[in-house]
């Protein structure tokens, strides 16, 4: 059975130039791809949104609505976890 939803993946990050972001959303999609894992990737820099997480530990990585990494890029068992798989 196939599911047409795409896993949300977002990143509170202080801007799209910011090295470790960029370093975290390429690793993350190169693991995703290699699991044949859909997902769309969103970066989130405004500070309201930062206060709705209650984080200011940047970047902060949210998978489907839930808090998996700050600071840092979450674990491949972490990332497995929090995904919607087909």
């Amino acid at each position: 059975m196939s599911s047409s939803m795409k896993n949300r993946v977002e990143i509170l990050s202080p801007g799209s130039n910011c090295w470790k972001t960029k370093k975290i959303i390429k690793s993350m999609k190169q693991f995703f791809k290699e699991k044949n894992i859909e997902a769309d990737f969103t970066i989130i820099s405004n500070a309201d949104e930062f206060i709705k997480y209650r984080t200011w530990i940047l970047p902060t990585i949210i998978i489907n609505g839930k808090i998996v990494a700050r600071g840092y890029r979450p674990s491949k068992n972490k990332m497995l976890n929090s995904v919607e798989r087909s």
